[in-house]
C-alpha cells in the first residue's frame, strides 16, 4: 500500500525514512466508538489520523471521565507515551470515524530515532497539547457552556473531514464538555435559534462558521496563537 499520509505529523518525515518504515505503518479505517486505548494499558500501537476524530478522556478511579483534548489531521495519539513510561493514562475514543495510520510502539521508537523531523514535530505537538489541556481547566472553570460548545464543534469541524455536517451527537458532546446531556439539549436549541448551527439526529450542522467563531470562547483564539509561535519555533528546537 501507498504511504501518502494526511496527517500533519506523518508529511514531516523525510522521505527517505517514510520508506524505509512504511512496511511498518498501517493505513487504517476508525469506526465511531471504537476505543482504541484504555487508561493504565501499555501503549501497543501510536495512532496517526488522516480525517478521524480521537477524544483523550482522562478517567477518575470510581470511572467518571471527562474530555481531555480532541485529536485529529494535526496530531498522534500514543506517540509521547510510547517513548516513556509506555502506558496509557488516557481513555482514546474515535468520536469521528475515518481514516488514520498506526504502528506499533517497537518500530515507532526506531522510527522515532531515525527522523530527527518527526522529532521535532513530536515535540511541538505534545508542547501544543499541554498548553491546551491547560487552558482548557481554565475554560471549564470560566467560560459559559454555550461559548465552549462553540469552540467545540470549531475544533472538531477543522481537525476532521466532516466540514460543517458532524456526526456529534448530544451525548457525545456532554462527555466532551463533562456537562448534563440536558444542558447541551438546552445550549444547542438557543444556538440553532440564533441561526448559527442546526441539530439533526445523529449529528449537527454548522450554518454559520463566522458567527460560530465569534461566539466560541476565547480559548480557541489563545490555543490557535499558541500553536502558530510553537510552529514558528525553529526546528532545532530538541537540539539544545
Amino acid at each position: 500500500m501507498t504511504f501518502n499520509p494526511k496527517n500533519e505529523i506523518l508529511t514531516e518525515i523525510e522521505p527517505a525514512v517514510a520508506m524505509k518504515f512504511s512496511p511498518y505503518l498501517e493505513s487504517v479505517e476508525l469506526v465511531r466508538g471504537d476505543v482504541l486505548q484504555e487508561t493504565g494499558e501499555e501503549v501497543i500501537w501510536v495512532w496517526f489520523p488522516d480525517n478521524a476524530l480521537i477524544c483523550m478522556a482522562s478517567e477518575n478511579i470510581e470511572g467518571e471521565s471527562v474530555s481531555g483534548g480532541m485529536v485529529g489531521r494535526n496530531g498522534a495519539f500514543g506517540a509521547f507515551e510510547a517513548c516513556g513510561s509506555r502506558l496509557s493514562y488516557a481513555r482514546a475514543l474515535v468520536q469521528i470515524g475515518g481514516a488514520a495510520w498506526r504502528i506499533r510502539a517497537s518500530h515507532y521508537r526506531a522510527l522515532f530515532n531515525h527522523s530527527p523531523n518527526l522529532r521535532v514535530a513530536i515535540h511541538k505537538h505534545v508542547e501544543a497539547l499541554l498548553i491546551e489541556a491547560r487552558q482548557l481547566v481554565a475554560c471549564t472553570a470560566i467560560h459559559r457552556v454555550e461559548n465552549r460548545l462553540c469552540r467545540v464543534l470549531l475544533d472538531a469541524s477543522a481537525r476532521s473531514h466532516q466540514g460543517s455536517h458532524l456526526t456529534l451527537t448530544q451525548e457525545e458532546l456532554a462527555n466532551i464538555l463533562g456537562v448534563q446531556r440536558s444542558t447541551i439539549a438546552v445550549t444547542s436549541s438557543a444556538l440553532q435559534r440564533g441561526g448559527l448551527i442546526r441539530s439533526r439526529r445523529g449529528g449537527v450542522d454548522i450554518i454559520d462558521f463566522d458567527r460560530l467563531e465569534a461566539a466560541a470562547c476565547s480559548c480557541r483564539r489563545t490555543i490557535a496563537y499558541a500553536r502558530q509561535e510553537i510552529d514558528r519555533a525553529p526546528d532545532d528546537v530538541c537540539e539544545g
